[in-house]
């Protein structure tokens, strides 16, 4: 019982000491956390061949237990969108090659990350965030390799997988990195059909070119 209690008094503390109001532990209001803002750089969206298609704010509201109460927590997260049109045969010529990357707080409360997507896998998230398509089956790890984002080398994890377009079904590949950068996590995503030669490469001179602001 002693043990409780003085467990309780230190999550308690550490709230506050890591920027937690009384209002929050009051339970009057939610605590806030917002991602920095993300993007790739002009000059390799431009050298890529992709167009911009928004940069945008999501939020969303979550709840957790907190020293044996639940509390509120709201957060923003960042997005930026990148597409490139390109020829895919007689489905014409279309904008199937889409990049997306992903800024989320990390959310630590007394020393703990509620992020949940810190403890998703790669082909979690290849599922879960790549919504450009209709459907995207039999997703299958294909490897990893390490590219420099951010100035450091991060891990990429292929996919292979494959989508119906127009009646007709259309190999993927699937490039996913996660990591975490300041206080946020990152999230970039580039899909495109397999088919098109050269296509990886652009890929990763977008992740290279990923820029996220930090306030440390």
């Amino acid at each position: 019982m002693y043990q409780r209690r003085v467990l309780a008094i230190l999550v308690v503390a550490a709230l506050v000491l890591t920027g937690g109001c009384v209002g929050f532990l009051a339970g009057e209001e939610p605590l806030a956390f917002e991602a920095e803002p993300v993007a790739v750089t002009d000059d390799a969206r431009s050298e890529a061949g992709y167009e911009e298609v928004g940069i945008e704010s999501t939020e969303a509201n979550q709840s957790f237990a907190v020293a044996g109460e639940t509390r509120n927590v709201s957060v923003t997260n960042r997005v930026a969108s990148y597409q490139r049109a390109v020829e895919l045969g007689p489905l014409g010529e279309a904008p199937f090659a889409r990049f997306t990357v992903l800024a989320t707080p990390g959310i630590e409360i007394a020393g703990q990350t509620l992020n949940p997507v810190g403890e998703l896998s790669d082909r979690e998230l290849a599922l879960r965030l790549q919504s450009q398509y209709d459907s995207i089956e039999d997703v299958r790890f294909a490897g990893n390799r390490s590219v420099e984002i951010l100035g450091e080398p991060r891990t990429v994890s292929r996919f292979d997988a494959t989508t119906t377009i127009a009646g007709v079904e259309v190999d993927l590949e699937l490039h996913v990195a996660k990591f975490r950068h300041g206080e946020d996590f990152l999230v970039a995503m580039g899909v495109y059909p397999a088919r098109l030669d050269g296509e990886r490469a652009r890929v990763e001179t977008m992740l290279r070119g990923i820029e996220h602001e930090t306030s440390g």
